[in-house]
């Protein structure tokens, strides 16, 4: 299980690096603003939904082996953290298209803390064992 759990959490923190600081960067800079809009809401809420599915497997196996309670804990927040930055993308994109830059600062602030707080604690998990 221990194994298991540790892959998953590397998965996570992978997908999330490479999304965060290699497409999303990559993007800003080759892609007109235009095309980067289409595409990063394209993307975001695949990214948002594979990292929640992959953080609801981890919980289902952390249920089925009895693991630790840290597990547990980093699992069912990854679900639920992953979940509010899939639900809160249309209301980021409507301020985009208001140009409601205070609304989208904010919301965008919130899908990044979150998306890092997952990112530290899957790192953490790897840390662990």
């Amino acid at each position: 299980m221990t194994t298991l759990n540790i892959f998953i959490s590397g998965l996570i923190s992978g997908i999330i690096i490479y999304q965060s600081f290699v497409v999303a960067s990559t993007v800003f800079k080759s892609l007109e603003l235009k095309y980067s809009s289409i595409f990063l809401r394209s993307i975001f809420p695949k990214f948002f939904t594979l990292i929640s599915i992959l953080g609801f497997i981890c919980l289902a196996l952390n249920i089925i082996y009895s693991a630790s309670f840290y597990q547990f804990v980093v699992s069912g927040l990854t679900v639920v953290l992953a979940t509010i930055c899939y639900v809160i993308i249309p209301a980021t994109n409507k301020a985009t298209d208001d140009k409601d830059k205070n609304k989208f600062r904010l919301l965008h602030t919130v899908s990044v803390v979150l998306t890092l707080i997952i990112l530290i604690l899957h790192i953490s998990i790897i840390g662990v064992y």
